[in-house]
């Protein structure tokens, strides 16, 4: 167990590393930051002469205007990294020279996956403070400092958690085929099939279990009228927290078994 557990920490280090050097990262964090500058100016804009009163905590609240932008910002380099993190090396035959024995495809595997998951939540991490950043200078400060910390730092994890989901799924289909433009055509397709066209349509119940679907879930669980109730101070923070656990769960153990039989199928070579 130790000597796997010291080889996938070596890979994910590397891989972390890899990307964070990547030449496109500060192109992608300027356009995340342009983004952030103009919603935070829209939202203030639009909240001028807007009183506290007794409703949610406006500040809070204003997440609302771009969570479903900002999901789709950090899936879309998930969707990127996922994709073409195994398949690269397979596609160019350099996986077998890169590595050295005794180290096993699981450990390469996991190694991969863990170091993006950590990238992605650095990424998600900045975008989403950045956003509360703007609107705190734009706009103004948060009527709770407690309340702002424990729901942004739920908010981070729940897209980290949903970026994660894509990752597992990207790795998977990366597993499945060498064609990067099919890989990634597939991995685009089934994790924005819901932003574009109505999924339950076509898909039945399998829409259900859509990346976007679940996030959108998590953020406003079933049981709560509010599409939005993470962002919503009116609604208790632990009713939010018993309604999304059960869902938490079953997102965990999807990505689980993504990432099982990815582990498996990229296996079959026992050793490279």
């Amino acid at each position: 167990m130790r000597p796997f557990a010291g080889a996938v920490c070596a890979i994910a280090r590397q891989e972390f590393v890899r990307v964070l050097t990547y030449p496109l990262i500060p192109v992608v964090a300027f356009i995340v930051f342009l983004i952030a500058l103009l919603d935070g100016a829209g939202y203030a804009s639009g909240l001028e002469g807007v009183g506290i009163s007794n409703g949610p905590d406006v500040l809070i609240f204003g997440f609302t205007r771009s969570w479903e932008s900002t999901a789709m910002i950090c899936s879309i380099v998930a969707v990127f990294l996922g994709a073409t993190s195994i398949l690269y090396e397979r596609w160019n035959s350099s996986l077998n020279v890169l590595l050295t024995k005794p180290l096993y495809r699981r450990d390469y595997y996991m190694g991969k996956f863990l170091g993006l998951s950590g990238f992605m939540l650095l990424f998600n991490a900045f975008t989403i403070l950045l956003v509360g950043l703007m609107m705190v200078v734009f706009y103004m400060e948060p009527q709770s400092g407690s309340e702002f910390a424990l729901r942004v730092s739920s908010y981070i994890f729940i897209t980290t958690l949903s970026c994660s989901l894509v990752l597992a799924l990207s790795m998977f289909f990366g597993v499945l085929s060498k064609n990067i433009l099919l890989v990634t055509s597939l991995s685009v397709i089934y994790t924005f099939f819901d932003w574009i066209w109505h999924p339950e349509r076509i898909m039945g119940g399998l829409s259900e279990f859509t990346p976007q679907q679940l996030y959108f879930r998590l953020i406003g669980p079933k049981g709560i009228t509010d599409p939005a109730a993470l962002f919503n101070t009116l609604v208790p923070f632990d009713r939010w927290l018993n309604a999304a656990v059960p869902l938490l769960i079953f997102v965990l153990l999807e990505m689980l078994a993504l990432l099982l039989i990815g582990m498996c199928l990229f296996s079959r070579e026992d050793s490279v």
